[in-house]
């Protein structure tokens, strides 16, 4: 967990540097994304709450001295002209950066990665949540957790809202990903730049801040409804540009849920590197295997989320207030 108090300042700083990047390349987004895949667009935003924590710390002048400034300034540096370049390639040589970008992804997390070898880096990379062996048999468990409720949650909604013939359709589906399963941990090592850039934000900062600031349960509510937000203009002209209104909503409110479960594991394994393997396979699994099957989209399939992941809330990791977090207007 975070072992440093978020400052309201603090707060502040990253709120308008994540919202002010979400809502800017949300225009640019909305006068382009008739001509262009918005996959580009997709990637870049992933990287807005990690430019928040890391820009909110950095003008902390408690803070700054400590952090790891070469895995900061790495990680600042690649994703600052993966955005640059996007906008250049889109509106200046009218192109489709999409294969650029992906490459510039690749070599951004190898190299952001190679950061943490350097021995200078390893007690600030821990101080400043992103150290690599903080409970690792617990964060094992609750990958594999995760896993086995991905697979419940679709079997619920086709036995629900779909049909036998779904159910079978999709472990066919799970028999091709059991092909690819040995590739992921180094598909993931390529893209960690953007689970890492969604989870440094939401999970080591915004969800310790309202945490602390309102308590667990009502926390982590609140910050499944900013989550939902966030993904706002990726809704609009990225998922499904000509949805409707309540397909949307659907998708703001499906955060909730994703919340829930995912500040459950980071609770329990303040590793925040596993939320990061998790959010992965949960957008790996939705492209090879979701959206393969029928059923799994829409309205049934946020209620048998909420089926399953509500109850974490009731976990003894949401069950812990006051006791281990005081609350008070300055922290």
């Amino acid at each position: 967990m975070l072992e440093h108090n978020i400052s309201n300042k603090d707060l502040t700083i990253f709120l308008l540097v994540t919202f002010g990047l979400t809502t800017g390349m949300g225009i640019a987004m909305a006068f382009v994304y008739t001509k262009y895949t918005m996959g580009v667009f997709s990637k870049a935003q992933a990287y807005y709450p990690a430019i928040g924590v890391m820009i909110a710390l950095l003008l902390n002048k408690e803070k700054r001295k400590k952090l790891p400034m070469k895995f900061y300034g790495s990680y600042l540096f690649f994703t600052i002209t993966s955005i640059l370049f996007l906008l250049v390639e889109i509106f200046v040589f009218h192109k489709n950066p999409d294969m650029y970008i992906e490459c510039w992804m690749i070599v951004g997390s190898i190299t952001t990665l190679l950061m943490c070898s350097f021995p200078s880096e390893k007690e600030s990379l821990y101080n400043f949540g992103l150290g690599f062996g903080k409970n690792v048999k617990t964060s094992l468990g609750c990958i594999l957790l995760f896993f086995v409720l991905y697979i419940c949650t679709n079997i619920l909604n086709e036995l629900i809202f779909g049909s036998v013939k779904e159910i079978i359709t999709f472990f066919k589906d799970i028999k091709i990903f059991m092909q690819f399963i040995f590739l992921l941990p180094f598909w993931f090592l390529f893209q960690f730049i953007l689970f890492l850039g969604e989870e440094y934000g939401w999970r080591y900062f915004l969800q310790t801040a309202l945490q602390r600031r309102l308590g667990k349960r009502k926390g982590i509510i609140i910050l499944g409804i900013i989550w939902g937000i966030w993904h706002l203009p990726l809704s609009l002209f990225h998922y499904r540009a000509t949805i409707s209104f309540y397909s949307i909503l659907d998708l703001l409110i499906c955060c909730i849920p994703y919340a829930i479960f995912f500040g459950f594991v980071y609770m329990k394994t303040e590793n925040i590197w596993t939320v990061s393997i998790i959010h992965f396979f949960n957008n790996f699994f939705g492209a090879f295997i979701f959206n393969s099957s029928t059923g799994a989209n829409g309205f049934g399939h946020l209620i048998c989320m909420f089926i399953v992941y509500l109850p974490f809330l009731f976990t003894k990791e949401y069950r812990k207030y006051e006791e281990e977090i005081e609350l008070t207007n300055g922290l």
